[in-house]
């Protein structure tokens, strides 16, 4: 499980995504595209992102879009990250699966739950936090 910025979590996955040798730079965000589409930013200029509802994702959409990556919320209020899970498995999905988990209280019961169910994905849970401003002090 993975603490990050929110403006370096692109640059994660993109490095993951780059160890792939068969990688098309695809990047799946699935969840509500506006609220999404924030995200775009975080991702290096060389990632093609592609935005779709979890309603509207199928095997056909998945196989065309041939993602590296697919990222989502954990939980939003359409699905969670086991629903979502559950149809890359179906579909025998074998990029990376990552989801954003803002202010879950024990994410690695997610993580654990998930890669029980699923073993064969490649999933983990990023978590991002808040920057410090710069005029904060930082307690050690």
């Amino acid at each position: 499980m993975g603490t990050v910025r929110q403006n370096i979590f692109g640059d994660i996955i993109a490095l993951n995504r780059d160890t792939h040798l068969n990688s098309s730079g695809m990047v799946l965000m699935v969840g509500e595209p506006l609220l999404m589409q924030t995200l775009k930013k975080h991702f290096p200029e060389r990632s093609g992102v592609f935005f779709i509802e979890f309603a509207d994702l199928s095997r056909e959409i998945l196989t065309a879009i041939n993602p590296d990556s697919v990222v989502a919320p954990a939980i939003s209020a359409h699905f969670d990250c086991l629903e979502l899970a559950a149809f890359l498995s179906s579909v025998d999905y074998k990029g990376l699966l990552r989801v954003i988990a803002k202010d879950l209280p024990r994410p690695e019961i997610v993580r654990n739950e998930v890669r029980q169910h699923y073993p064969h994905l490649d999933f983990d849970i990023i978590i991002p936090v808040r920057p410090v401003p710069r005029n904060a002090k930082v307690m050690h």
